[in-house]
């Protein structure tokens, strides 16, 4: 199970950015240097710890990163 601390220990390792829980909330484009990279890279190492494929298409629709959570940790 992904965790809320998880993910943003995930989110901080894979992507160094650092990031606090109440970043979770802020849209994309508040999120310093975040760009599609990012999700792609965030998402395959989701999968690599949850051992779970990711559902990219739900994910590529979400606008902050509560809702990749969210969709992750289903």
């Amino acid at each position: 199970m992904l965790t809320e601390t998880d993910f943003l220990q995930l989110v901080k390792d894979e992507l160094a950015l650092p990031l606090v829980q109440s970043d979770l909330e802020d849209d994309f484009d508040r999120v310093v240097a975040w760009d599609s990279i990012h999700l792609l890279k965030l998402v395959a190492a989701a999968e690599k710890y949850t051992g779970k494929r990711a559902p990219l298409g739900k994910l590529l629709a979400e606008r902050n990163l509560r809702g990749i959570y969210q969709l992750l940790s289903a």
